[in-house]
């Protein structure tokens, strides 16, 4: 398997075990309600984000566009910091404890991140482009649309669980 396919696999992989934690699916039950509407909104945009970035990156990296594997670069520092600062009772902090599914979970975060960011590191030297200057497909964009539609639900639930603690 080459270094692309696993950076995609990564991603994918990234992007699943973060969905599953959504708080409010039933693995992150901690309440959030003392952080700011406003907060917990912006870290659950940045979340959704993360995570459908990562699937529709899967593509360009397939592609070989050759600034996808920066992006994948920045994805795998992104998820480590979730995870370690998580971890650290840095961001977000909540009076509940962690359930350990969501400790087992985040801590597997961070062992994909990991070969993420090293893989994606070393392939941004070496990648060559050769689809920067191809058009994206129609049904391309009709799928991130529908993916921004499902993001947005996914916020609203997420922020609206998290502020009610259940």
């Amino acid at each position: 398997m080459n270094k692309s396919k696993i950076i995609i696999a990564l991603l994918v992989l990234s992007a699943i075990n973060l969905t599953v934690m959504v708080p409010g699916g039933g693995i992150d039950t901690r309440d959030f309600s003392h952080i700011p509407l406003s907060i917990l909104s912006v870290f659950n945009i940045f979340l959704t984000t993360l995570g459908m970035i990562s699937l529709f990156l899967s593509y360009f990296i397939f592609r070989k566009y050759k600034w996808s594997i920066l992006v994948a670069f920045i994805c795998g520092l992104s998820y480590f910091l979730v995870y370690v600062l998580d971890f650290a009772h840095i961001f977000p902090k909540s009076p509940d404890s962690m359930p350990q599914l969501l400790v087992f979970l985040e801590a597997i975060g961070i062992i994909l991140s990991i070969p993420l960011i090293l893989l994606s590191f070393n392939q941004t030297k070496k990648m060559k482009s050769s689809q920067d200057k191809s058009k994206l497909s129609y049904n391309l964009y009709r799928l991130v649309a529908f993916a921004i539609i499902v993001g947005i639900a996914i916020i609203v639930f997420a922020t609206k669980s998290a502020m009610t603690g259940k």
